[in-house]
């Protein structure tokens, strides 16, 4: 059967056929695709990466190997929200996979990322009707985490949050080679010779959020870095996006801040066990962290 809904920000049809199959001993749930495809339609993934790991490639689940990726994308930053279009790198042109199988397309030179991680981008064939399975440009999806993973957008250019009990069928190929060429994304020098050697070339101050202990009972130390001084507010959400406790709401200075939470809301109430989201909002820097209470 096909489940189907509309975005408002998109004039398009969003499909789900959900017709399970198994592929390379990974359970994919079935294909997503639009049906009209706008142009300008793109779909990114968040790659969460450490200081030392870069990608060299990526796999995915592909419905239709008729239909190439007029283009592939990467581009660095936070797991809340991708940064615009035009701050990314063009990593693949006409990038083609199977007709309803994993298929595999390797960077010329792997990507690093100076923030937690970059976004892998899949810009949609305009026009390229989504049909079923094995005819329209889609990929595939599978059961989700709770966590925050997939965009879309359009010619509008604002990102669409595709719903957390989705994953898209999307896996970073890891890079083997520590001495190899690194392209680092999101650093502030780029071009630097460090950078050319595969150095991973340090922020003196990069944006970053740890949560321990996770899980947690009674309470977890939220710990964030902010590279500069900024506005800040840190607050806590229910998987179901209900604002339950604000941690923090003003300014900072740059640097190592620490926040505890205990498990209440903003009128001092425990919550229930369960899992949490907590959102780190500093300027331009928008980070979020999954936390798990028990009891």
């Amino acid at each position: 059967m096909k489940q189907r809904m509309c975005l408002t920000a998109l004039v398009a049809l969003v499909t789900f056929f959900v017709a399970p199959v198994v592929a390379d001993e990974v359970t994919v749930s079935g294909v997503f695709g639009l049906d009209p495809v706008p142009e300008g339609t793109a779909m990114a993934v968040w790659v969460p990466l450490e200081s030392d790991e870069s990608i060299a490639g990526v796999s995915w689940y592909n419905n239709d190997g008729t239909l190439p990726f007029p283009e592939l994308l990467a581009v660095a930053g936070s797991s809340q929200y991708p940064s615009v279009l035009e701050e990314a790198v063009v990593v693949g042109e006409q990038v083609s996979g199977a007709t309803l199988g994993w298929s595999t397309y390797s960077f010329d030179t792997p990507l690093a990322s100076a923030t937690p991680g970059l976004f892998v981008i899949f810009r949609l064939p305009p026009g390229a009707a989504f049909v079923d399975e094995g005819h329209g440009a889609g990929l595939g999806y599978r059961e989700g985490d709770g966590q925050i993973r997939s965009w879309l957008t359009s010619t509008a250019g604002e990102w669409d949050l595709l719903s957390p009990e989705y994953q898209m069928a999307v896996t970073p190929v890891m890079n083997t080679d520590k001495d190899g060429e690194v392209l680092v994304l999101g650093a502030p020098d780029e071009e630097s010779e460090g950078n050319s050697q595969g150095e991973i070339a340090p922020a003196t101050l990069v944006a970053g959020m740890t949560v321990a202990p996770n899980p947690f009972n009674p309470q977890t130390e939220i710990k964030f870095t902010l590279p500069s001084a900024s506005e800040v507010k840190l607050t806590v959400f229910d998987v179901r996006g209900r604002r339950i406790s604000t941690l923090v709401s003003g300014a900072l200075d740059a640097g190592v801040h620490t926040v505890n939470w205990d498990g209440r809301d903003n009128s001092d109430r425990g919550q229930a066990s369960g899992v949490y989201l907590v959102l780190l909002e500093a300027g331009s820097v928008r980070l979020t962290r999954r936390l798990t209470m028990v009891q």
